[in-house]
């Protein structure tokens, strides 16, 4: 992380859009904590790979967790969170989540969610999570790259 935002400092003229990751924590029973857990793990897996796509484009920020039951409340925290960091010169904001629940709030957020229904547990390892996760990503980078154009 310290290496990617030194890059970034040093090229942000070049650096024009955010990518965050927004998280769900779970704690209301022990099978959405463990489904929770894997959501962070896929959530992760797609923004590295987003990342090293993008790598001099994309700035990767720290991911947003909320609580999951909460999302009408954490809007504005998120806005907050995507305010802070537009500071710098940021002409796009993607908010990535598996989390359907931000989708009611779409046209309020301050940043285009990108939203994909996820698996919701299953191993990172398994040949049908890597090709979800293949097919998903394709899908993500293209929808950035039309974002550009426009």
């Amino acid at each position: 992380m310290k290496k990617d935002l030194e890059q970034f400092v040093e090229e942000k003229a070049y650096i024009d859009t955010l990518f965050i990751p927004v998280i769900p924590v779970a704690t209301s029973s022990d099978d959405k904590v463990v489904s929770s857990g894997f959501q962070l793990e896929l959530n992760e897996l797609f923004s590295r790979i987003i990342e090293e796509q993008f790598k001099g484009r994309i700035v990767l920020a720290p991911s947003f967790y909320y609580m999951d039951e909460k999302v009408e409340g954490e809007k504005d925290r998120l806005n907050e969170w995507i305010d802070a960091f537009s500071r710098q010169p940021f002409n796009h904001v993607f908010l990535f989540s598996f989390d359907r629940s931000w989708r009611k709030v779409e046209g309020e957020l301050n940043g285009e969610l990108l939203w994909f229904p996820g698996l919701r547990n299953g191993d990172l390892q398994s040949t049908e999570t890597q090709s979800f996760v293949k097919e998903q990503a394709k899908e993500i980078i293209e929808i950035i790259k039309d974002s550009w154009k426009s």
